[in-house]
């Protein structure tokens, strides 16, 4: 398996594949098959797992295999073969004589599920294979283990939710580390729970208090219970508090992803907050990301205005071919003409914010603080 992970680390498909297809055992290769599709999903890595399936035996083995086919045909969005394969999987796992070897297998396929995104699904599913597994309490102590672990499995399932949905996965792992008196496990989660609800409730307030506050991980842990647009926002937030103490690996990492929400999400932040984030980064000596955010900026007087700070900024560090390139980029006239006499001497090239990048003609008024700036 660390082969596979290797080839495809090094973005080797046919590596990665042919290492997977080396393996001996049937169902650990099928689980590399699935790690290579969850990086390639492709229709070759299909026919190589339902190949792999046929060599697949054990009612056990069996059913977890089926909800792996399940969960990859989900992966190539054909909903229909991968519901025919999860319907499988439950149906033989329910023919599992031994409730806890039957529980650990319902939990391991409402695993997958929620892989699939079918947290409705995963979730009754979970309920049922801890029922099991609690008829089973009184006759080993394994079966205290095994409860023990799928609790784990429901909130590390829990954790992968992007919605309000986890909050009844938490609860259920609670309620079983409660049940076995795991208590730090149990006051960590009822935490979490409210941490969730607060979210929830207040939104964006939450998070930001925690980011002035410093406590990053519970910040990013939480931002996916709010709405699309605050989440990208926040995201922009955390970014600049990373780059500012020093963490500028995860830093871009979260701007990466905020940009990709705003991308992929079809939505438009506040031009104001965007333009405010930016300007934050560009004091502290961040110009990629500025730049960036200025092709998200609709509001063509604050985009202006961001690329000639940006520019000027450039200009400083002695990159003048990439100053006067962003310069020439300019939409709004009256900055550009500013900008550019800024770089050819007729400016202080030094002075920041000061310059009158919005003049007085009729389409440079001022503009407001929310950042719209009326009709672009």
């Amino acid at each position: 398996m660390e082969a596979v992970k290797e080839r495809l680390k090094a973005g080797d498909f046919k590596g990665a594949l042919n290492r997977a297809k080396a393996i001996r055992d049937p169902l650990k290769r099928l689980i590399a098959l699935n790690v290579v599709m969850a990086e390639f999903p492709r229709e070759e890595v299909l026919s190589e797992m339902l190949e792999t399936l046929n060599g697949v035996s054990g009612r056990y083995e069996k059913a977890v295999a089926y909800s792996i086919i399940g969960r990859a045909f989900y992966m190539l969005d054909r909903e229909r073969g991968g519901s025919l394969y999860f319907e499988k999987a439950v149906s033989l796992a329910r023919t599992i004589p031994t409730p806890m070897l039957r529980g650990e297998v319902l939990a391991g396929i409402a695993r997958n599920l929620v892989l699939a995104d079918r947290y409705g699904d995963a979730y009754i599913l979970f309920v049922e294979a801890v029922d099991e597994i609690q008829r089973a309490r009184g006759l080993s102590s394994r079966a205290l283990e095994t409860l023990r672990r799928v609790a784990r499995l429901i909130e590390k399932s829990a954790d992968e939710i992007p919605n309000e949905k986890a909050l009844a996965f938490y609860r259920l792992a609670r309620d079983i580390y409660e049940s076995l008196f795991f208590k730090l496990q149990a006051k960590h989660l009822s935490d979490k729970i409210a941490l969730i609800g607060d979210v929830l409730k207040r939104g964006r307030t939450v998070v930001t208090e925690l980011i002035e506050k410093g406590d990053v991980e519970r910040a990013i842990e939480v931002m996916r219970f709010l709405p699309l647009e605050d989440r990208a926002v926040e995201m922009l937030h955390l970014s600049y508090w990373l780059f500012l103490h020093g963490r500028p690996y995860l830093a871009r990492k979260v701007f990466n992803e905020a940009l990709d929400l705003i991308l992929v999400g079809k939505f438009q932040p506040r031009d104001g907050e965007v333009f405010s984030i930016a300007m934050k980064m560009l004091k502290i000596g961040r110009l990629e990301e500025p730049l960036v955010l200025a092709g998200v900026i609709r509001n063509i007087e604050l985009a202006s205005r961001l690329l000639g700070e940006v520019s000027l900024a450039y200009a400083r560090r002695g990159d003048s071919a990439k100053a006067r390139s962003i310069a020439e980029g300019i939409r709004d006239e009256s900055v550009k003409r500013t900008i550019l006499n800024a770089l050819e001497g007729g400016g202080d090239v030094g002075h920041e914010q000061g310059l009158p990048l919005t003049g007085g003609g009729e389409g440079d008024r001022a503009v407001p603080e929310d950042g719209r700036g009326g009709e672009v």
